[in-house]
């Protein structure tokens, strides 16, 4: 049965299709099928797209916050029957040329996604995913190591007991962070009767009260195809998939009846004032720290009609800047950002709505409560004008429209997108499809009282509101520590000899278990033979005369991307470090003599976003010689392309940065959003501020996009309005001098029947660019200075890398390192860090253009251990202390990443990125050549010559805790302490 035959009522490998439907706005066709013994549900979507991707996800509504379905994603994983490993998720990463692998827990669901391009390895990975959610063997071992156990901190008879565990471990992270704090405690707050009020991911206190008899019963309740929803995705022949998903699973189980629904929440009868602490390290200010949140219940998730027209008020409500509620917030002085998760949200059974400000103190709570609620009356009052409702309309056909996928594979993100009215209200088809209610929705809007209705219904008349101040607590972890302790040490006191003796004996058979060398032969995997031999090739062509405008032919679904890059050449290296500021600051600010308001309604009616960022691009042969860059993008409705390109153009040539206010507001923003980002991005900041110690380059980036950034931004807000005032006018003089020294070079990304019509009007947007000299890579000054820093900040867990400086991307090592890195990760670190230290992650990265090895952990309990791990992974590999097999599955590792697929618009723009750095195809092809020819020496010897050799000259960074910091200077070498400050 080919796909073109799947027609509503036929029969394949056991299942019924209930449905078929055309998409035409997104070039898919929809096939709904049910499979006639389970009940089981599948969902495909075929599409001209060789990325397949296949996902088996489960209702699983927790009913505590132990974290039970969060603990049992990771241990199905663990082994099943087929594949009676220890690990084999991690295993067939190594073993794939998969383009995602993964495991998500969400409020009420669990998904298992993978997807890949190779047909045997798509098969592979299908059948080690069936077996591990339909049949895993949840050893308590598994359970121990990736939830919690108890340890003795040391092996003498009065050590006193810890509590160890991957996820708990991984919480404890999670749980330390303001913004992932706020969504908890408002989802607690908002559905106080139903599974929401609980953290399925894991309270910290809570998770070890979880037993390993309570997670095994929680698989047999939910993990059955009654009570699955499968989806597929791509160009895959449906009919082998069905086949194998019945053989392999569906055929050895019956229907059976699963109570997994999740009951509309009860509605409160008046509003609710919640209050919560979060911790702060005693070290910080509180002031301006704490976070208030205003959220409403709203409609019930099976209405598709309601879930449209409230996404469409959340956009004219938060859209923008120039959004009344967004306005009335960020200019009301009372906070300096609107919260994380403002806006609409449903993905729940009952859906929500929440606004509110961080930055702020306590005592502005119920003002900043009047405020939302005043805006809101006047909203009503109001109503919107039709070009406010437009431009929110296009925003929604826009995000309907665009093929996305840069960071998640895009059959994902549209999975996503449609799981909760799937898995809620049986309708997985409106998520989709935007037009099915548009007729109505515009007939609704000719009552300019229509909008204004709504928002009177649904929240200003609505009771069922809750406000919600989240504020620091400067003792509050040392609270939690000494009540952890305590209840400890109790444990510890009513031990009997036996019982410390059963802690000491699974401890050591955990550890003998994660050190045994397995037999992995059960699994498939690919070889170096299945490696494509060349990269995938990306057609693009000079236009006309500019040589500076190259055209890339993508199918962008009517999308038309402009993507410019121009040389921070002119400016003083002083001035440069303040060029990812005045990226930052461009798209919000006015222009062309219009203010920001203007501006930002005049984007959201005509493009998909405007946007300015930077980059660091080195010279392949010389990591010391680089440029700076900044970068611009623009993506527009082919119909609004001229548009766009006037608004990146007055972006660029005519900023307002005169409006000091909005400035110092701007500014304000990007401070809170850098200081949320630590807890989730520890081990990225930490990384490169360890790299700024050994390369200019580096130490550029840094500036850019690190904690150096942060403390710039931190400066200019505590200074004085007339030191602000002076670096405006400054930083306005420095883009100007760069438009004057440099000539941006351009990409342009649209549909080959509509890209030579809109070459024109592009090449005279770049044209009015092309005053400046070609770009060049300097060298500047720099002395390296390597040594061991400790960050402290508010985290309960530590961030710990070391930093190595390498070869550039043309030296023959360099494949080799990065080779090493996957080796190293996929092989050692895992193992020591996250297996037995309990980590949610250990890393190896190599940047092979910036010339930068670094060996890095996530969340991880130890710091001292952990650097001593970096020094035996290094004695490790350049003793050679690895099989042929795992150098094969680390080359699939890096093929896996060099041929990672990406959106079309990612494609062009990666391909025109190392056209501008020089990274020519046969440049590329040549490092290809030489991973795919690496041997075992090899890589021993480039473990020895650049880690251990090198030891000396590599940098330390840790951001932690100021007490866990200190704690590990007391364990270190004197030469090897960590110099503490502040972040």
């Amino acid at each position: 049965m080919s796909d073109t035959t799947f027609q509503p009522g036929s029969r394949c490998a056991g299942f019924t299709v209930e449905e078929k439907t055309d998409l035409p706005e997104l070039n898919l066709t929809l096939i709904r099928l049910v499979h006639d013994r389970t009940g089981a549900r599948h969902l495909h979507l075929a599409a001209d797209d060789s990325n397949n991707l296949f996902a088996a996800t489960f209702r699983t509504p927790p009913t505590d916050s132990t974290g039970i379905a969060h603990i049992l994603e990771h241990t199905v994983l663990c082994g099943s029957h087929r594949y009676p490993v220890r690990d084999p998720f991690f295993s067939m990463i190594r073993r794939s040329l998969n383009t995602f692998m993964n495991a998500m827990t969400a409020n009420d669901w669990t998904s298992y996604p993978f997807a890949s391009q190779n047909p045997r390895d798509f098969d592979n990975l299908l059948g080690v995913y069936l077996d591990a959610v339909f049949f895993p063997l949840l050893r308590e071992e598994d359970f121990l190591q990736e939830g919690h156990r108890l340890e003795f901190a040391a092996e003498t008879d009065d050590a006193p007991l810890t509590i160890q565990g991957v996820v708990y471990n991984e919480m404890k992270g999670a749980m330390a962070s303001p913004a992932s704090l706020l969504g908890r405690r408002l989802a607690r707050a908002l559905y106080p009767t139903t599974t929401y009020r609980h953290n399925s991911g894991g309270e910290p206190e809570a998770i070890p009260e979880l037993t390993w008899q309570d997670l095994r019963a929680f698989h047999a309740r939910y993990y059955h195809p009654s009570n699955s929803w499968l989806f597929s995705y791509g160009n895959l022949p449906l009919e082998h998939l069905l086949e194998q998903v019945d053989r392999l699973a569906l055929s050895r189980f019956d229907r059976a009846g699963i109570d997994s629904e999740v009951p509309p929440e009860k509605r409160l009868d008046r509003p609710r004032c919640c209050e919560e602490p979060f911790p702060l390290d005693p070290g910080e200010s509180p002031d301006r720290r704490s976070m208030v949140q205003v959220g409403w219940l709203a409609n019930d998730i099976d209405d598709s009609y309601q879930r449209l027209v409230m996404n469409l008020v959340s956009l004219l409500l938060l859209g923008n800047p120039a959004a009344p509620l967004y306005r009335a917030l960020l200019e009301s002085g009372l906070g300096s950002n609107l919260t994380p998760g403002c806006g609409y949200h449903d993905d729940n059974r009952t859906t929500y709505f929440a606004a509110g400000l961080q930055g702020t103190d306590p005592e502005r709570a119920e003002a900043i409560e009047r405020l939302i609620l005043d805006t809101l009356e006047r909203v009503v009052g109001e109503g919107f004008s039709d070009e406010r409702i437009a431009g929110a309309l296009h925003r929604l056909e826009f995000a309907n429209r665009e093929v996305t996928g840069d960071s998640y594979p895009y059959p994902l993100l549209l999975m996503m997108r449609l799981l909760g009215p799937w898995l809620h209200a049986d309708d997985p088809v409106s998520p989709l499809r935007l037009e099915r209610h548009l007729d109505r929705l515009r007939d609704n809007l000719k009552d300019p009282g229509y909008l204004p209705g709504i928002i009177r219904e649904m929240l200003l008349d609505n009771p069922h509101r809750v406000r919600l101040l989240l504020k620091p607590d400067t003792t509050l972890k040392q609270r939690q520590d000494e009540e952890l302790a305590r209840r400890l040490q109790q444990r510890r006191a009513r031990l009997s000899a036996a019982e410390a003796e059963e802690i000491r004996r699974k401890a050591a058979e955990l550890k003998a278990r994660q050190e045994a060398e397995e037999d992995l032969s059960c699994l498939p995997g690919l070889g170096r033979q299945d490696i494509p031999e060349r990269e995938e090739t990306v057609p693009w062509r000079r236009h006309g005369e500019n040589a500076g405008l190259l055209l890339f032919p993508q199918p962008t679904n009517g999308i038309s991307y402009l993507v410019g890059h121009l040389a921070c050449q002119g400016l003083e290296p002083e001035r440069q470090k303040d060029l990812a500021i005045y990226a930052a600051l461009l798209p919000q600010l006015g222009a062309a003599g219009r203010d920001y308001l203007q501006n930002a309604a005049l984007a959201e009616r005509y493009t998909g976003g405007l946007q300015a960022g930077t980059e660091i691009l080195e010279e392949p042969g010389d990591a010391h010689r680089f440029r700076g860059e900044l970068i611009v993008r623009g993506k527009a409705l082919v119909r609004n392309h001229d548009k766009m390109l006037e608004l990146l153009g007055d972006m660029l040539l005519a900023p307002d940065f005169d409006d000091h206010e909005r400035l110092r507001t701007v500014l304000g923003q990007i401070r809170t959003s850098l200081e949320n980002a630590i807890p989730g991005s520890g081990h990225s900041y930490a990384a490169r501020y360890a790299a700024a110690s050994l390369t200019p380059a580096a130490e550029l980036r840094e500036s850019w996009n690190g904690i150096s950034l942060l403390r710039r931004i931190r400066a200019l807000l505590d200074g004085s309005t007339e030191a602000l005032v002076d670096w405006a006018r400054a930083t306005a003089e420095s883009g100007r001098q760069m438009l004057r020294h440099s000539r941006l070079q351009c990409a342009l990304v649209a549909e080959q029947r509509t890209l030579d019509d809109l070459a024109a009007t592009t090449e005279a947007f770049c044209s009015r660019f092309a005053g400046g000299s070609e770009p060049a890579a300097t060298e500047r000054s720099f002395t390296p200075r390597p040594g061991q820093f400790g960050l402290a900040t508010s985290v309960p867990v530590a961030y710990v890398v070391r930093t190595f400086a390498t070869i550039p991307y043309t030296h023959p090592d360099a494949p080799l390192l990065l080779l090493l890195g996957k080796l190293l990760k996929a092989v050692y670190l895992h193992r020591e860090i996250r297996e037995k230290g309990g980590a949610y992650g250990g890393l190896a990265s190599c940047d092979a253009e910036g010339g930068i090895f670094s060996m890095l952990s996530y969340r991880d309990p130890h710091i001292v251990r952990t650097l001593r791990v970096y020094d035996e992974a290094a004695d490790w590999a350049a003793g050679g202390h690895f099989s042929q097999q795992e150098l094969d599955e680390a080359i699939l590792s890096v093929f896996s990443d060099l041929d990672r697929p990406l959106s079309p618009a990612g494609r062009a723009g990666r391909e025109f990125a190392n056209l501008v750095q020089g990274l020519k195809p046969e440049l590329r092809q040549r490092f290809r050549r030489r991973v795919l020819a690496a041997t075992s020496g090899d890589l021993a010897r480039v473990a020895q010559r650049y880690l251990l050799d090198n030891r000396q000259r590599s940098a330390v960074t840790v951001i932690a805790g100021q007490t866990m910091l200190e704690a590990a200077n007391r364990e270190l070498a004197e030469n090897e302490r960590l110099v503490i400050e502040r972040i």
